[in-house]
């Protein structure tokens, strides 16, 4: 079971990390991250779907894990993604299908096993949204042609020289945190733990190949996601993000459990979240004689 969780932690967080991850580009070089976000975000708006060979390394409770895999996109929110990732000693599969009814379901598969969880997207960010103290819906956030708009708001990128690493053919762009972007308390105070974000814009396709967020010292790097083999416009049948579980097959609805951890960032004294319903009374306390 606790694979299981972090499975659906990766995964929340894959779909929040690129969350968190107009003009057209000409001849002349883009001086300023303003330019580069307009360029990036009017070339992405010519994409209707996209496909790329993906790897995230990021810390997991402590121990540096490394994920890949591959991901495709069909706009507005249609996902499909599978990822191979070390569960528990083992080498596992994890497949996410995110469709036009807003379930994001996740099949992961360790050795014999076969778990099957699910997601109501769409009622997480609904009912949580005011909490979180986030200036976007993540739902909008999948269309990369609007990543630049609520990203903009969150931090303050400047344009820097491209160094080893950053890939080729990039503009690249450094940016910190803008203060007040963030009010929920907890999520401030993770933010707070980056120094800075650094992305990689493809100069002739505008499409973010890396995004790094550093630590405090601005030279340690604590999560990076990477995109390659990237393919614009290729044709992706509807069918590939509907997922039905099989007969007979036990299927976990996280739902709930990511709203309450989400509720208990913000502390017991938060407000429900509008027609929930309300939690159970507490147990009568024992009487004493």
């Amino acid at each position: 079971m606790k694979c299981f969780r972090q499975g659906t932690a990766i995964a929340v967080a894959s779909l929040f990390a690129i969350s968190f991850t107009v003009r057209v580009a000409t001849a002349a070089e883009l001086k300023t991250a303003g330019e580069i976000m307009g360029f990036s975000s009017a070339k992405m708006a010519t994409y209707k779907t996209w496909s790329a060979d993906y790897t995230q390394s990021m810390s997991m409770l402590g121990a540096p894990m490394t994920i890949n895999g591959r991901l495709l996109q069909k706009l507005p929110h249609k996902m499909w993604m599978q990822l191979d990732m070390p569960m528990m000693g083992q080498k596992g599969k994890m497949t996410m299908i995110l469709g036009d009814d807003n379930i994001m379901w996740q099949v992961m598969d360790m050795g014999p096993q076969t778990k099957i969880m699910k997601v109501d997207v769409a009622k997480v960010i609904s009912d949580t949204v005011n909490l979180t103290g986030a200036k976007f819906n993540p739902l909008d956030q999948m269309d990369p042609s609007k990543h630049w708009e609520a990203t903009k708001e969150m931090y303050d990128y400047q344009k820097v020289d491209a160094r080893e690493g950053d890939g080729q053919g990039v503009y690249v762009m450094e940016g910190l945190l803008k203060p007040g972007a963030v009010t929920n308390q907890q999520l401030a105070a993770e933010a707070a733990r980056v120094g800075k974000v650094r992305a990689s814009i493809g100069h002739g396709d505008g499409f973010i190949r890396r995004l790094a967020q550093y630590d405090k010292s601005q030279t340690n790097i604590i999560m990076s996601m990477e995109f390659k083999n990237v393919k614009f416009n290729v044709e992706i049948p509807d069918s590939t993000f509907v997922y039905q579980a099989p007969t007979n097959a036990v299927v976990t609805d996280m739902t709930p459990m990511i709203e309450m951890q989400m509720r208990a960032r913000e502390g017991a004294s938060a407000p429900a979240a509008p027609n929930s319903a309300p939690p159970p009374p507490a147990p009568p306390a024992p009487k004493t004689k």
